[in-house]
């Protein structure tokens, strides 16, 4: 398990859901965001297949961020 930092708006987030008003609040939806979007990646996935996947992700972002 690794742990990410992320910045996001606190307004956007509010237009999103009115309660979204603590960053424990934030914190918590944007999780279940991720796991729902991690079970939809890997539902027909092998293990194999979502570590190649997440490898070319993390080349991307390292590329984009030497830009």
């Amino acid at each position: 398990m690794c742990t990410v930092s992320i910045n996001v708006d606190e307004e956007t987030m509010q237009q999103i859901d009115p309660n979204l008003t603590t960053h424990v609040s934030i914190s918590r939806w944007l999780q279940h965001q991720v796991n729902l979007m991690l079970e939809e990646m890997t539902r027909d996935m092998t293990v194999e297949e979502l570590y190649n996947v997440i490898e070319q992700d993390i080349k991307a972002i390292y590329a984009n961020e030497s830009l």
